[in-house]
């Protein structure tokens, strides 16, 4: 089956990244994104800052990506799925800031 721009377009509109939300501001050291995709896609990635893709898990209705060891600031994420009939369709890209506080033993050094 081929995938037009309309299904394409459909499906783009199904596809978001819930959390971080846009502005969003982390202050923990340890954050799980998460994604809503349609039914019946094959896979769902993230790229952050425009780095690699990095791979989501599939549970209670939502795809899944735990991400850690990053820095205060200003970051920008987008979400990307492969349909089953080959497809690759990318989320629009949405900013959230990062807000780490320094470790009591870095703040007393």
């Amino acid at each position: 089956m081929r995938v037009t721009t309309a299904t394409k377009r459909n499906i783009k509109t199904r596809l978001s990244v819930d959390f971080p939300r846009q502005d969003e501001k982390i202050t923990s050291r340890h954050y799980t994104l998460r994604v809503t995709a349609p039914e019946g896609v094959r896979s769902v990635d993230v790229s952050i800052d425009g780095q690699g893709w990095m791979a989501c898990r599939h549970a209670v209705g939502h795809w899944w990506h735990d991400w850690a060891d990053y820095g205060s600031g200003k970051h920008d994420i987008i979400a990307r799925i492969r349909t089953r009939q080959g497809a690759v369709i990318t989320s629009e890209p949405h900013e959230f800031h990062v807000d780490l506080e320094p470790h009591d033993a870095e703040a007393n050094a």
